[in-house]
């Protein structure tokens, strides 16, 4: 005979699960709460911001926090604080090629390799770990002696990809990327000195692209052009690259004249306004 419903065993993280400050809640909505607030919320977060925030006991958030670390999504700072994983971002950018701005840069980044015969790819920007992807890309039709790695989280300082992004962050933002004090992936170099960087970048938005020559990659070419978005933040950027032995001085006005045009286009597309970005 099937015991009385009051006596029937219940599935874990069923809806009707009573848990310390999140009575009636699911394990799903639990942790979906606490993903969200993670990805709207700043660089990292203590237990006492995320239990005001999401409305769940401490002690519940310490069991979702240390399943999500296990799990690879999110990551343990110092000072007891959380932080969105690199494979976090991996899966919000992957998940971004169904949305409306791949969508949108798609058939730019074939007209450009169209124009070109060139390698293009469209790299975002990660903003919770400040760093880029490259989410999609059209090949060249001539040889490639190296491969661009698609999907895997990449280093803002090394590179024109990375480089034309923080040229556009805040100068808080890029003291926190400099910090992370990382190397070249090229030779191991350490980073430049804060002044030198910033000189950099001054000059990648006064011309409007960046330019790199075997930064990201041993024999390889760089030039990439900042998209923004509605907000009037950028969000990505429109890039190319291509081996050195084939890159001439006549290519970089050629190149960048395309790239710019492309990726104001692509701004414009995404709703981006013309205008300062708003302080903050």
């Amino acid at each position: 005979m099937a015991a009385p419903p009051s006596q029937r065993p219940r599935a874990p993280g069923r809806d009707g699960d009573a848990e310390e400050g999140g009575a009636g809640i699911s394990v799903v909505s639990r942790v979906v709460a606490v993903l969200r607030a993670f990805a709207e919320g700043g660089a990292s977060v203590s237990i006492k911001d995320l239990s005001e925030q999401v409305g769940l006991a401490p002690s519940t958030l310490h069991r979702l926090l240390d399943q999500l670390v296990a799990a690879g999504l999110i990551d343990r700072t110092s000072a007891r604080r959380y932080r969105v994983s690199n494979e976090f971002s991996r899966i919000g950018a992957l998940a971004a090629r169904k949305s409306g701005v791949l969508r949108l840069a798609r058939p730019v980044i074939q007209e450009v390799t169209r124009r070109t015969t060139e390698t293009c790819m469209f790299g975002m920007l990660l903003p919770q770990t400040l760093t880029m992807m490259f989410i999609d890309k059209t090949s060249s039709p001539l040889p490639m002696p190296y491969t661009v790695r698609m999907h895997q989280a990449r280093s803002l300082l090394w590179g024109a990809t990375g480089l034309c992004l923080l040229a556009w962050l805040t100068p808080p933002e890029v003291e926190r990327v400099l910090g992370r004090g990382e190397r070249s992936p090229v030779d191991g170099h350490t980073p430049p000195d804060e002044a030198v960087l910033m000189q950099r970048l001054a000059e990648i938005r006064a011309r409007g692209y960046a330019l790199t020559r075997g930064e990201q990659t041993h024999g390889a070419v760089g030039m990439a052009a900042p998209v923004f978005g509605a907000g009037r933040a950028i969000i990505g950027d429109l890039c190319i690259t291509l081996p050195q032995s084939r890159f001439s001085a006549a290519d970089e006005g050629r190149f960048a004249q395309l790239l710019i045009q492309r990726a104001m286009e692509l701004s414009r597309l995404n709703g981006h306004l013309p205008g300062p970005r708003p302080a903050g």
